[in-house]
């Protein structure tokens, strides 16, 4: 661990719980050392990228959340599956109540409304 960044063992937890963690670090180092990347692993699906990008800009830092997924697509001409949704959100604060987030997916849908069609 170092003064902006750090290495996070979810330890198989719930997607969420170690998102938030997570997120709440890279918030607490931005605010001290100017950037905050944390990056994670062994965690499950935490759900909303954007979710952990609002909850970082209410506390006035802009932010980045990323994952990966199992392969689901299928690159040009394969014949299985290589690449995952991989959702990615980013967001920053604007003037007043102005900001902009991008939440999205690689991939035509989220993995999660593919799991919600089983």
């Amino acid at each position: 661990e170092k003064a902006g960044s750090a290495w996070v063992d979810g330890n198989s937890l719930l997607g969420p719980v170690v998102g938030n963690f997570c997120m709440d670090l890279a918030v607490k180092k931005a605010k001290e050392a100017g950037v905050g990347w944390v990056v994670c692993k062994g965690s499950n699906h935490f759900g909303i990228a954007g979710w952990y990008v609002l909850r970082a800009m209410k506390q006035g830092v802009m932010a980045m959340s990323f994952t990966n997924t199992s392969p689901v697509m299928y690159p040009t001409r394969a014949a299985k599956p290589a690449l995952g949704t991989n959702p990615l959100a980013l967001g920053a604060s604007g003037v007043g109540d102005d900001s902009y987030v991008l939440d999205m997916a690689t991939t035509t849908v989220a993995i999660g409304k593919v799991f919600m069609a089983f």
